[in-house]
């Protein structure tokens, strides 16, 4: 699958979590989620790096959170949760380059706060394992 295959190589991501919109004010923060996410990252053994040290990487990878939620009701929201790999991708016709999805998984969901952070970490969680699967250590 080239979408697994596209992880293999990879020294490390940078994190970046989209801003989120005002539904979701008070319920979370940006920093909570990036906090989470690499601490999972971190926890499998993948290198976290800042945003100019991922520049010097091949491919320049970052790690890319978007929420997108509709208040349902006090703190219950239906919620599309996307998470992608972006790197640097050059096209066959022209070498014109740019970054492009080149990983991604996502989910819909409706609850509160604690569904949606499940399934943000679910979605790490696929994440982990297929580049893991792509790096393996030794």
């Amino acid at each position: 699958m080239l979408r697994k295959k596209s992880l293999i190589g990879m020294n490390g991501v940078y994190v970046v979590v989209e801003d989120l919109g005002p539904e979701l004010k008070g319920v979370i923060t940006r920093s909570a989620l990036r906090k989470r996410v690499e601490m999972q990252l971190r926890t499998a053994g993948i290198h976290i790096v800042k945003e100019l040290e991922a520049a010097k990487l091949p491919g320049e990878p970052y790690l890319y959170l978007n929420l997108a939620a509709l208040p349902l009701g006090p703190k219950r929201f239906a919620c599309c949760i996307d998470l992608e790999i972006h790197q640097l991708v050059a096209l066959t016709h022209n070498s014109a380059s740019g970054h492009a999805s080149t990983w991604e998984q996502g989910v819909v969901t409706i609850g509160g706060v604690t569904a949606i952070c499940d399934n943000v970490d679910e979605l790490v969680f696929d994440f982990i394992c297929d580049y893991l699967a792509m790096n393996p250590a030794g």
